[in-house]
């Protein structure tokens, strides 16, 4: 068959997906959120894929986050010139505005940074966050599909977040990092219970998870029915359940698997400090300590990468993973969770906190007719207010920040200099107090005027990508057929994908296998062959070297040989395909992260200390990208810049 006609049946250039990217260009309020984000090279000649950056950033959705999914062309483009040193030097520009903060990075280290500032800041202070994507969010964004007249909304990134029940007492989850998070989550009024969107038509049969990362993990799956795909082989259903004896693996393999799954296998009753200790070798390395091989590498890596860290097990300290609560690192006695919390995933994951904070700090920053603290969930954001003078906080998306320095001694200056680029120009400002809530990888670039030793601390920082694909389903009647709804993939792009239940925002219609829903991919890009500190730059490389157009036919194509003998077409029943590509999802915290190394301090001891009127805040810092350790963190940063203002 030629490769037009495999085309044709895979349904690539299916109408849906060209013909609502390219209405969406028409939108007005599209136009103005991707105002000054730079224009990718090339995009004018992309015809109607020009608006979300260009044909390698592909089908954006509708909605707010149609021009703003993942690292698009134009953000990347913007952020090489940096390293590329494109920029000219900004010394030559002058000061354009004065503020009392800038803040560099939209996330939620930014976010909460913000919002701290409009709380305790008195009147006539003033704030400006610099954000390089055309929306604000960092990966607490969404993707949004109109399916037949059906909104579907699902996850760019961030997702999933703990609830505090009335009996929560802080300090007893995350060993106090939670803490500022679940004074947010009681700050904004948030239920402590949500409802689910009511089931029918079999799929009340299921356990229909309402969190995609739960059924990742080895201890959750059981409780979902599971299919995994081998190559040659097809489905085994639920494998965990007979200790993996129907799978290709030899018996060998599969007695390590089940003793892997089951966390029966020790080594560290009896280790002095296991903590510590646990930070002085590699995940991995433990692996080797309790008797485990490949096929146990390779079973557990790409949930590493995807849960957190971006890489293999060999690019991680052991203590990661125990953060992971991955098998083999169980510290006898340690209570690492609460009875007095619960967990939510919104449809759009965290997406939906990021929007209360911007609706508190901005108000009316998101129009909407709903009333109630989850409000401005839905709702659609309104660009002209963000930016507005008089605002205390003003946010100025597309703008990219390229140095950031003290005119002179950083000890005895009064303000700092923030330069950055938008519409393709240098600008400038001042600054009484500056917040790199950016990440490490860009703050050790911009920073001109950066000390030795916050310098080399950074230096300790290794990053892991991750792509995050959106696939909308006309239906999902083929899962059913097969009688899963979790599916773990070992010769495939996607390794795993789950039938989601969602949180009942608005009355929902009863969901059932003929329901549209979507199909959510965390896609690692691993190479468990090179040394750790190489995985992310090679999986970054491949992730950037690929155009959408490959990417989505792999998709098609893996799905079609999954589920097309259950009568799954994917020129009829894929609506789109949205990719988010994050070149720097996640920190890989190697050895000697989490409690030093040779005597020396852990590096985020390091970066915590103020460097004249500058302060760094980001998740990283506490060795996982997570929304609660951001706002921790950046809680902290507002402190120190409070007490400089």
């Amino acid at each position: 068959m030629s490769g037009q006609r495999s085309d044709e049946l895979l349904g690539m250039g299916s109408r849906i997906t060209r013909r609502d990217f390219f209405n969406g260009a028409m939108v007005a309020s599209g136009a103005a959120l991707v105002a000054g984000c730079g224009g990718g090279q090339g995009a004018a000649a992309d015809g109607p894929w020009a608006p979300s950056g260009s044909s390698w950033t592909g089908y954006g959705g509708v909605g707010d986050y149609a021009w703003s999914n993942g690292n698009t062309q134009a953000v990347v483009d913007a952020a090489h010139g940096i390293r590329d040193r494109l920029y000219p030097d900004p010394a030559t520009k002058p000061i354009d505005e004065d503020f009392d903060l800038v803040i560099v990075g939209g996330g939620f280290s930014g976010m909460t940074a913000a919002y701290e500032f409009s709380k305790r800041a008195g009147e006539g202070a003033t704030c400006l966050l610099l954000d390089n994507h055309p929306v604000v969010g960092g990966e607490a964004k969404q993707n949004e599909f109109d399916v037949d007249g059906h909104r579907l909304v699902a996850p760019q990134g961030s997702n999933g977040a703990i609830v505090p029940h009335d009996n929560y007492v802080r300090g007893s989850f995350g060993e106090g990092t939670y803490d500022i998070f679940t004074d947010y989550y009681r700050e904004f009024g948030l239920p402590t219970k949500y409802d689910l969107e009511p089931l029918g038509g079999g799929a009340e049969k299921y356990e229909l998870t309402d969190y995609h990362f739960g059924p990742m993990a080895p201890a959750w799956e059981k409780a979902y029915a599971t299919g995994y795909h081998f190559p040659g082989t097809g489905w085994v259903a639920n494998p965990t359940t007979d200790g993996f004896a129907k799978t290709p693996w030899p018996g060998s393999a599969q007695k390590q698997l089940d003793d892997f799954v089951a966390d029966r296998r020790d080594v560290l009753s009896g280790v002095a400090n296991p903590e510590a200790w646990l930070d002085t070798l590699t995940y991995y390395q433990l692996l080797d300590k309790l008797g485990y091989g490949t096929e146990v590498r390779n079973y557990i890596d790409p949930g590493i990468a995807v849960s957190n860290y971006g890489v293999c097990g060999s690019g991680i300290s052991a203590f990661a993973a125990h953060r992971l609560r991955l098998p083999g690192t169980t510290i006898k006695d340690k209570v690492i969770s609460s009875s007095d919390i619960g967990l939510v995933s919104f449809p759009g994951g965290n997406t939906a906190f990021m929007r209360i904070m911007l609706q508190r700090m901005i108000p009316g920053a998101i129009r909407t007719q709903e009333q109630g603290p989850l409000a401005p969930v839905g709702g659609t954001i309104d660009p002209a207010k963000l930016d507005r003078a008089g605002n205390k906080i003003r946010i100025r998306s597309g703008s990219t920040a390229i140095d950031v320095r003290h005119p002179g001694d950083p000890a005895k200056a009064d303000h700092a200099i923030v330069s950055y680029v938008r519409d393709g120009k240098v600008r400038r400002v001042r600054a009484r107090a500056v917040v790199m809530a950016s990440g490490g990888w860009v703050n050790r670039n911009i920073v001109s005027d950066m000390p030795d030793d916050h310098r080399k601390a950074y230096g300790e920082f290794q990053y892991g990508p991750v792509m995050v694909a959106n696939v909308a389903l006309r239906n999902w009647r083929f899962f059913d057929k097969l009688g899963f709804t979790n599916t773990r993939w070992f010769d495939a792009l996607g390794w795993q994908t789950s039938i989601r239940r969602n949180v009942d925002m608005s009355g929902a219609q009863t969901f059932t296998p003929d329901s549209p829903t979507v199909l959510t991919f965390y896609i690692p890009f691993l190479h468990p062959d090179l040394p750790g500190p190489q995985q992310g730059p090679a999986a970054r490389a491949r992730l950037f070297a690929t155009s959408y157009a490959d990417f989505e036919r792999q998709l098609r194509e893996q799905l079609t040989a999954g589920f097309a003998a259950a009568g799954f077409d994917a020129k009829r029943d894929i609506a789109g395909i949205i990719l988010n590509r994050w070149g720097h999802a996640y920190v890989a915290p190697q050895p000697g992260f989490y409690f030093g190394r040779d005597g020396a301090p852990p590096p985020s001891d390091v970066i915590r200390k103020p460097h004249g009127r500058i302060v760094f805040a980001h998740s990283e810092l506490l060795g996982e990208m997570a929304m609660a350790h951001a706002m921790h963190e950046a809680h902290r940063a507002a402190g120190q810049i409070m007490d400089m203002l």
